[in-house]
């Protein structure tokens, strides 16, 4: 969960993340995906773990970095996920949250049927 550490971080302080401190921790985070993971195989699988973990948690702001990192990677999760994401944040009563999930679905959505989507798989 490396990755996610500077999120939590930033969250535990109470306050809202602006827009270039999000890009910031971005990334950083795939950054530290791409050196934990050699190829695109684990790479998905790096983010189909921290996207559970950001779930489980139900942390607005480790769902919106891991969203975003996966952006960075052209990866998106599979669209009921995108979508249980989209809910989990729309939550939170934080703008460049809610901004970046945008940006990440209008990504996806220009992409079109060719976009590379990853699973979430459950643990």
């Amino acid at each position: 969960m490396s990755s996610c550490s500077c999120a939590t971080g930033a969250a535990a302080w109470g306050r809202q993340p602006d827009s270039s401190e999000l890009l910031h921790l971005i990334r950083a985070s795939v950054a530290s995906i791409r050196m934990d993971a050699a190829d695109g195989a684990a790479i998905e699988r790096r983010l189909s773990s921290l996207l559970r973990h950001a779930l489980a948690t139900g942390s607005p702001f480790d769902i919106a970095l891991v969203l975003g990192s996966a952006a960075e990677l052209m990866l998106f999760p599979e669209q009921e996920v995108l979508e249980q994401c989209t809910a989990a944040v729309q939550q939170a009563d934080q703008q460049a949250l809610r901004g970046l999930v945008w940006a990440v679905r209008h990504r996806s959505m220009r992409g079109g049927k060719g976009v590379r989507r990853f699973a979430v798989d459950p643990q």
